[in-house]
């Protein structure tokens, strides 16, 4: 009985360091407003909701302690929309991934943002009426394995994809291999970012730099990218600028400026401004509005604005 007992002792001592070595937790935000764009005095689209998907997001992740630093790792993250609870894409098209992490970084196994979004993403600003993008290929990689490694500011990975690219459609083999490079720099107020990413389905390569700097209460950031499709001499070339500043510890401005033009082809142009006030760490609402106008060699084409004012919950 003693032996039992004691057996049952070392099992549940066990059990409790597995649990205490391990944790999984799930996260996310709710993210609902109201939308409205005008082109050439039409109204083109009125949401109460997420009409861009971005917006409202939910996330399990986790990690398990193997020993001697190493620990195995999981990340499955989705988009959906707020209004209607539905999902906007696939249940985790933002990250599903599996991996190991240790001293020598993380590999992980899976669908993940690519590089470009890596490098650059940090350097943009705006969320619904201002979501412009500062480069203009895949997001993310499916049937990808992606390294990352972190070394006081600076932060660079890599990462590789089947035949099945952004689409995940690897069955086919139609596409080519996708893979992509970056690295991005932090210290005090400065930043700097540079990515190069070559996107299998697409069949398109696109290098893009970017920098920020911060003049307390005021950031300043610009980003360039450039993207080539494959046996063309298309190019599609992105700029964008911002400048955002505190008016007070709770309250935000911010303009944005982005361009975006494909060689013989039309040029967008955009400019907005925007307003977020935190009710607290994780609540706010923000407003914003953008201008925008599409030009092609012989002149403008469609012009419009865009309006849209949301509250935002971190959990």
């Amino acid at each position: 009985m003693k032996k039992s007992l004691l057996a049952l002792a070392v099992l549940a001592s066990a059990a409790g360091a597995a649990n205490a070595a391990s944790s999984v937790t799930m996260y996310g935000r709710m993210d609902v407003g109201y939308e409205s764009a005008h082109h050439d005095g039409k109204s083109v689209t009125q949401d109460n909701g997420t009409a861009n998907t971005n917006m409202s997001r939910f996330g399990i992740k986790g990690q398990e302690d193997l020993g001697n630093g190493l620990a195995a790792t999981f990340k499955l993250e989705g988009r959906f929309n707020g209004d209607t609870g539905s999902y906007a894409k696939d249940m985790f098209d933002r990250e599903s991934t599996v991996g190991l992490k240790g001293n020598f970084g993380s590999v992980r196994f899976g669908r993940a943002t690519a590089a470009l979004e890596n490098g650059l993403g940090d350097f943009v600003i705006g969320e619904r009426a201002l979501g412009f993008s500062n480069y203009a290929s895949a997001t993310r990689h499916s049937n990808s394995a992606f390294y990352d490694y972190s070394m006081g500011g600076l932060t660079a990975g890599a990462n590789v994809s089947t035949k099945g690219g952004d689409s995940g459609n690897a069955t086919e083999g139609t596409g080519k291999i996708g893979y992509g490079l970056y690295a991005k720099y932090s210290a005090n107020n400065f930043g700097l970012g540079a990515a190069y990413q070559r996107d299998g389905v697409a069949l398109t390569k696109e290098w893009g730099v970017a920098a920020s700097y911060t003049f307390n209460p005021v950031t300043l950031g610009a980003s360039y990218a450039d993207q080539k499709a494959d046996g063309t001499s298309t190019h599609t070339k992105t700029i964008n600028a911002f400048v955002s500043g505190a008016v007070t510890s709770n309250d935000t401005v911010y303009a944005q400026y982005n361009r975006v033009k494909v060689t013989n082809a039309s040029a967008v142009t955009a400019y907005g401004l925007g307003y977020n006030h935190a009710l607290s760490k994780r609540t706010s609402v923000y407003g914003e509005v953008a201008r925008n106008k599409r030009t092609s060699l012989t002149g403008e084409l469609v012009s419009g604005y865009d309006y849209s004012v949301a509250m935002r919950h971190a959990f």
